[in-house]
């Protein structure tokens, strides 16, 4: 039974046909490959330039409120600063808006919190590490949640004079719905085209195995 489909024990032109054959579905499962990872790298790169220029945006909209209000820039103020803005931010810029203190605590937060005080959400001591030692203050966290990911920019907002005052936190959910519909339909498409093409391929690899051992056996005889 072994001999029977030992490669070596085929006829020339059969094996020069299986592996004409075969050459063909590892260059087809190659570029399906090699396009599936190029839309994913597109959709982590679109998703991380979208979430740092709603950083700057949101940014700059927090900074203009603190220049114009009339309360002292402190930490503990920041919820009266922001008791009536921080929903318009979140609206305007379509992100959910967080203010921790320093220390991780929740001082204020666009998503409306029923818990209480002691339940409400805190940064994790190991992400708050990160933080504080990183050079621009700055950090992103990657989590996945029902199968779907999100990342959390942490940022430090400073006053004027570039005093720390609290740390921005802004959730951003990856929807990565777009592009999961695009990888779909090119694999219909590529499907459909690598069907023809592979009866294409098959026709093409007969004639031509036939061709080189009839030159071959021209050549020997």
């Amino acid at each position: 039974m072994d001999r029977i489909f030992n490669f070596k024990n085929l006829s020339l032109r059969v094996r020069i046909f299986l592996s004409m054959i075969f050459l063909t579905l590892i260059a087809s499962v190659l570029i399906a490959a090699v396009s599936i990872y190029q839309f994913r790298k597109e959709a982590r790169e679109y998703h991380q330039d979208r979430l740092e220029r709603k950083e700057v945006a949101i940014a700059e909209h927090i900074n203009y409120v603190l220049q114009n209000t009339s309360f002292e820039l402190t930490t503990e103020n920041l919820k009266f600063i922001f008791r009536e803005k921080i929903a318009e931010i979140a609206d305007i810029h379509s992100m959910e808006v967080n203010f921790f203190d320093l220390k991780g605590n929740l001082l204020i937060s666009s998503k409306a919190i029923f818990k209480l005080d002691e339940d409400k959400p805190k940064i994790n001591p190991s992400t708050l590490k990160i933080i504080q030692s990183s050079l621009d203050k700055r950090y992103i966290e990657f989590s996945k949640v029902d199968g779907q990911s999100f990342r959390s920019s942490y940022t430090y907002l400073k006053d004027a004079k570039f005093k720390p005052l609290a740390i921005l936190n802004l959730p951003y959910e990856e929807n990565t719905e777009f592009y999961d519909n695009e990888v779909s339909n090119f694999l219909l498409r590529f499907g459909q085209v690598y069907t023809f093409m592979f009866f294409i391929s098959i026709v093409l690899s007969y004639f031509l195995s036939s061709y080189i051992t009839k030159s071959l056996k021209i050549i020997s005889d």
